[in-house]
């Protein structure tokens, strides 16, 4: 009852973490369970993947997806999640109705500044609003 509401929380993670923001944010168990129907905030994966993709339609409720955008940031020249991963997986959020962000940077599987400069406006846009 108390606590941030999820449509306040942003979940994201890097590399196995991204796999597991996906994880988080898109598939949902139960729908009886009305938190899960709760949209969050958003979802951010750098250099992730994305796990259980035909699980995905049968396990992603359209309104939350609708409702929790994705920042997805990779690096082109990733020799551990390799960058074809992040089209498969946006390709598969986009037909699911995700309004994603997706970007690359010159880098391997690391973070680059202005990954993390797109981030920031991703993150301010989502919690305080577009000027």
């Amino acid at each position: 009852e108390k606590g941030i509401p999820r449509n306040r929380i942003v979940v994201g993670g890097f590399s196995q973490g991204g796999a597991i923001a996906l994880l988080t944010a898109y598939h949902h168990g139960s729908e009886q369970n009305t938190e899960q129907t709760t949209p969050l905030a958003g979802c951010v994966c750098l250099s992730g993947w994305l796990t259980l993709k035909e699980d995905l339609r049968v396990r992603l409720l359209p309104d939350v997806a609708k409702k929790t955008p994705l920042f997805w940031g990779h690096g082109q020249f990733d020799d551990k999640v390799l960058f074809e991963q992040q089209a498969h997986g946006v390709e598969k959020l986009r037909e699911q109705g995700v309004t994603v962000l997706d970007e690359s940077f010159p880098m391997g599987h690391s973070s680059h500044p202005e990954e993390m400069k797109h981030l920031a406006t991703f993150l301010d846009d989502l919690l305080f609003g577009k000027e």
